[in-house]
């Protein structure tokens, strides 16, 4: 494929200002049935898929929703994913991205599905959906959220800092050598040939896809690449896939909980926020998800963020705290730590 820019599209391409939970769960499902990749995910597949099939106790998971989700992920490289399921702008938590998709414009559905179904065959409950039905919105919610808890939610500390970490190394990239910096080193399978970038595509067709003055927007893939295709979209997003080394992949073992060596370090509680400030967070948040009151979430995020490794954003009366690219580095080589999951 090859992706034809302007002036005026370099002057616009961008860097995603973060990860979606819900792209990121979107890709994951091809990669589950797809066996290229990483190497060593075999055993993520597998505990994903008996994850999938185990009956839920109404307490800890529900019981798994119809296929709807199944039915409209990728599994073939060469079709188009609606542009509903992965979003190019992040949200701070794959709840905030499912209330958006639920409130997508009918329209815009439509319009989705439409293009995805001269594509590939589309299941017929998708005609419910473009026709503005709830019950079919709320099931495809439903079944997202109930693959998310089994196959992205217990390594998603691990992604987000592999994520985080990318991120902070193409800015650097940015700032050193400009855009076209970035471009020149997306990966071995994308080669930037001014005015063109050339991406290695699994599709047994060649196509020229220009921009047009749109631009676009570079996010991060933790299970594949994706290319744009759909000449509609209003700024399109390539999704390169991020390839850490193999025995430094946050598939290979999920986080139960702070790694040893990382609470060693920093003590067992301060560790436990920084993993949960990889996802992005207030403090209110921050205090729920790793059980301290607001003023001691708040006064371990300001010793993390004294040493360099939180960032925190205030506005208003709210602070919301992330990862720095040395916080991400540190979680990162964390991970590393953990032995592989058989």
């Amino acid at each position: 494929m090859r992706i034809h820019f302007t002036l005026t599209d370099l002057a616009r391409t961008r860097l995603a200002a973060r990860p979606s939970p819900l792209a990121v769960t979107t890709f994951s499902a091809f990669r589950l049935v797809q066996r290229a990749g990483a190497p060593g995910l075999e055993g993520w597949r597998r505990q994903v898929r008996a994850g999938l099939a185990a009956p839920g106790d109404g307490v800890d998971r529900p019981a798994p929703q119809k296929p709807y989700f199944a039915q409209l992920a990728p599994r073939d490289p060469a079709h188009p994913i609606p542009r509903f399921l992965r979003p190019h702008i992040g949200l701070r938590n794959l709840d905030d991205e499912l209330e958006r998709l639920l409130s997508t414009p009918q329209r815009a559905l439509r319009a989705d599905l439409d293009y995805v179904g001269r594509h590939r065959p589309l299941p017929r409950w998708t005609r419910d959906l473009a026709d503005g039905d709830p019950a079919a919105a709320n099931g495809l919610a439903a079944a997202v959220r109930d693959y998310h808890r089994v196959a992205v939610a217990p390594y998603w500390p691990g992604l987000a800092a592999l994520l985080a970490a990318d991120r902070a190394a193409r800015t650097r990239q940015l700032g050193d050598g400009g855009i076209e910096e970035v471009l020149h080193a997306l990966g071995p399978r994308m080669r930037w040939r001014p005015p063109v970038l050339e991406v290695q595509t699994r599709a047994e067709v060649e196509y020229d896809y220009h921009l047009g003055g749109r631009g676009l927007v570079l996010a991060p893939g933790a299970f594949s690449s994706y290319v744009p295709c759909d000449p509609d979209e209003e700024q399109p997003t390539l999704y390169y896939e991020v390839v850490p080394d193999s025995d430094r992949h946050p598939l290979l073992a999920p986080l139960s909980g702070p790694h040893g060596g990382l609470a060693a370090l920093l003590g067992h509680s301060r560790a436990a926020v920084l993993e949960a400030i990889a996802d992005g967070v207030t403090t209110g948040q921050l205090a729920r998800r790793v059980g301290l009151s607001p003023a001691s979430a708040s006064e371990h995020a300001g010793v993390l963020r004294r040493a360099g490794l939180v960032a925190t954003r205030r506005s208003g009366r709210s602070s919301h705290h992330t990862l720095t690219a040395l916080g991400s580095e540190l979680l990162l080589h964390a991970a590393a730590s953990t032995s592989p999951a058989p």
